[in-house]
């Protein structure tokens, strides 16, 4: 990739001209550590204006190429020290110590001075960009969109310090000279945020900058990747800082947050600035065929998946996944190459090295838990279990979830008589370091809903995929308050736009009302589909999977057991153990002559009549008048008194019924109005709720691990679940896992972060 290497190398020789300093001194004595005198880059500067569209271009360039520097430990960072990968014996002393939660400060990966040299640039931008540039005539200014992308940047990249370090040092001034730096680095007084105090102050910072449109992509110059991957939107950074500031505040006083995080990322998903419109899941998904289905034989599975788009028509189009990437060089020897594309793969250049990171046995199991359902050849719902699969299918990755085999593959090879393992993840094929993405977000937005109360809601993103009518029939009918009807009506899918499998649905409930099922109907033409339940990428057609969805568990503390326990039986007129059975006497039979004699004895007009359905007891009379030869062997009197006390019986047993009826629907009635009463108030009550919402996070969390394993999401996003239920273990039982030491360390809190030189950190 020559034009981009020639664009950073072009923004390395306009930033020393601009006087970009490249990194901050902070809290220390001596400022070696993280101020390196001998890089060109560094270059004080008393006063420089920012005020005409070239500054535009280069400062961003600058900015964007600085952001190198923490790209790939971003990744590493946050799947390193969690649990679904490990780490191998070819690997750096530096990995292996970071899978161990023991960096120190000479670590590799432990440098902070370069998340500094990104926040300096945009300090410095943001207090030398001439706000009032621009053209009057036009009514435009210049830096309008470069100012709003900055503060995100700024945003993001302080977020990611503060996860990474916990408490850190805070400035948004630029440090311009070596004297104000050496003040700043000895002044008694440094002040520190801690990663709570980081989000509160970033979603204020954010505010007037909220959806601005990006800066224009044809000044960049780029040729093979759109410019509009490199920007970090402003609403999904907003997103980021309320999710986290939820987790922080944990159950009860993050629901606040986390309805503004939700809000954030919808916001982003119908953004209709800067060339995009819609955000959506897409159809995209690994699948078995119906005939594989039907025959039990797993050999291929078919579909694809886009993890980071290229190109210069990608961002923003319906099928784009990428949302935001850091761009890297093409070579290894040409400044910031993406170190991870070695890491997770066998490099095959001069010489084979083995990967240093592979999938753990963690990610494994839990892929192999999955259950894949699906239609057969007959249009019957199939699940594919594991006692479905050959031994040879499941050592070669076909498991319940698809995506492992998908995205890993390894075998040993014999090469100069040694065994090598040749591993490929086709995450980290690609070029460029991943920072954001479509399924990333959506379930981002799922975890958001589920903190905010909305269970249900976050739950379709996994299994349905979303529009109005999914909101409309899954949805709404679940939240009754009037505070739930504002929340949910802010999210307008419009079905237009958004259309996943189905777009209708029929609601069925049992004789006491209660819904016992939510059936979707697929629309006539399920090729047009744009929204795919996320789980559904992997693991058939979730919504059909009954093991999947949550249970709805009543509340024990209000359900209305007693009115419905009364309700009983629904009368039925044909049982016999309630309602008396009546034999309803016969009619007499014909006499034998006729059989006898047949037609021969009988009128014609007898014979017609005796040979209709409706003839009665007066025809039989006509019948006995006209016989010349037999005689009735019943008494048509009898028959006709036994007919009268049956009547009236079945008169008795039928006001019976008619009470018995009544009485029930009153039953029925007083049951309904106790059971309206529970089911409106039931999604009010916390802990009916927080079952259903801790059921459906179990989901999403383990969604996360199967859709974005090896992308440097895991640890953080366990670490929010720890913040959330106030709960170490959940970091610390899931690392465990992996390594049994590593898990006890991170029982203690502050070993949740990095320290450097007691100067930053806990």
């Amino acid at each position: 990739m020559k034009t981009n290497n020639y664009i950073y190398k072009k923004a390395y020789g306009i930033l020393c001209g601009l006087c970009f300093l490249c990194v901050l001194c902070v809290t220390i004595t001596s400022c070696e550590d993280m101020l390196d005198k001998g890089n060109d880059y560094v270059i004080y500067a008393d006063d420089h204006i920012l005020s005409n569209p070239a500054d535009t271009t280069t400062s961003v360039l600058g900015i964007i190429n600085k952001l190198q520097g923490i790209a790939v430990r971003t990744n590493l960072l946050g799947e390193v020290r969690a649990d679904l990968v490990v780490v191998n014996e070819n690997a750096s002393t530096d990995l292996k110590d970071m899978a161990a939660i023991e960096v120190d400060d000479d670590n590799a990966y432990n440098t902070p001075r370069d998340y500094y040299s990104v926040i300096n640039n945009c300090n410095y931008f943001l207090a030398f960009a001439d706000s009032t540039a621009g053209n009057v005539n036009r009514n435009e200014k210049y830096f309008e969109a470069e100012i709003a992308q900055v503060h995100s940047i700024r945003a993001w990249t302080y977020l990611q310090l503060a996860m990474v370090y916990g408490r850190v040092p805070f400035i948004v001034d630029p440090v311009l000279t070596k004297q104000q730096s050496e003040e700043w680095l000895d002044s008694l007084q440094h002040p520190y945020k801690t990663l709570d105090e980081i989000c509160d102050y970033f979603i204020q910072d954010l505010q007037p900058y909220y959806g601005k449109a990006y800066p224009d992509p044809g000044h960049f110059g780029l040729e093979t990747l759109d410019p509009q991957m490199c920007f970090f939107p402003t609403q999904v950074v907003m997103g980021d800082l309320y999710l986290w500031r939820a987790a922080l505040a944990g159950k009860g006083a993050g629901k606040a947050y986390a309805e503004a995080a939700a809000k954030a990322y919808y916001d982003y998903i119908v953004w209709d600035l800067s060339g995009k419109k819609n955000l959506y899941t897409s159809s995209r998904n690994l699948s078995w065929s119906a005939n594989s289905i039907t025959n039990d034989s797993y050999k291929l599975a078919t579909g694809s998946l886009v993890y980071q788009n290229s190109g210069r028509t990608a961002w923003g189009t319906a099928t784009s996944e990428t949302i935001t990437v850091i761009p890297m060089d093409s070579a290894s020897a040409e400044g910031y190459y993406n170190e991870l594309r070695n890491l997770y793969n066998t490099t095959h250049v001069i010489d084979w090295k083995e990967a240093s990171i592979s999938p753990s046995d963690a990610l494994r199991n839990l892929s192999k838990e999955q259950v894949f359902v699906g239609y057969d050849n007959f249009n019957n719902v199939k699940a594919v279990t594991e006692d479905k699969f050959t031994e040879e299918e499941i050592n070669e990755g076909y498991l319940g979830d698809l995506r492992y085999m998908y995205n890993y593959s390894q075998e040993t090879i014999k090469r100069n008589q040694q065994s090598i393992s040749d591993q490929s993840i086709r995450k980290h094929l690609y070029q460029h370091v991943g920072i954001y993405r479509a399924s990333q977000l959506y379930l981002r937005l799922a975890e958001a809903l589920n903190y905010a109360g909305y269970p249900r809601f976050a739950k379709q993103i996994l299994t349905m995929g979303l529009s109005n009518v999914v909101i409309e029939n899954e949805v709404q009918p679940y939240y009754t308050t009037a505070h739930d009807t504002a929340f949910i009506s802010y999210f307008d899918f419009v079905d237009a736009d958004f259309k996943p499998y189905a777009d209708r649905y029929t609601i069925s409930k049992d004789s006491l009302g209660v819904i016992t099922g939510v059936k979707p109907f697929p629309r006539s033409n399920t090729s047009e589909c744009n929204m795919w339940g996320i789980h559904s990428r992997g693991s058939g057609l979730s919504f059909l999977n009954e093991n999947y969805a949550p249970a709805f568990v009543p509340d024990s503390t209000s359900y209305p057991y007693t009115e419905a326990n009364q309700v009983g039986k629904r009368p039925n007129r044909s049982d016999e153990t309630v309602y008396e059975a009546f034999i309803k006497p016969t009619e007499p039979k014909k006499p034998s002559t006729w059989d006898v004699y047949g037609n021969e004895t009988v009128s014609r007009e007898v014979y017609k009549e005796l040979n209709s359905t409706w003839y009665t007891v007066s025809r039989y009379n006509t019948y006995v008048n006209n016989d010349s030869v037999g005689t009735y062997a019943i008494n048509i009197a009898d028959y006709m008194a036994k007919l009268a006390v049956y009547e009236h019986k079945v008169d008795s047993v039928n006001a019976i019924y008619t009470a018995d009826s009544a009485a029930y629907e009153n039953r029925m009635a007083t049951f309904k109005n106790a059971y309206n009463v529970w089911y409106a108030a039931a999604y009010g009550n916390p802990s009916f709720i927080e079952k259903e919402q801790a059921q459906v996070d179990s989901l999403i969390l383990n969604e996360q691990a199967l859709e974005l394993a090896y992308e440097g999401n895991r640890f953080y996003d366990l670490m929010r679940r720890a913040y959330w239920y106030n709960d170490n273990t959940i970091l610390s039982k899931a690392v465990a896992n992996r390594d049994a030491s590593a898990g006890t360390r991170l029982q203690t809190r502050s070993n949740w972060f990095l320290r450097w030189k007691d100067k930053i950190g806990w």
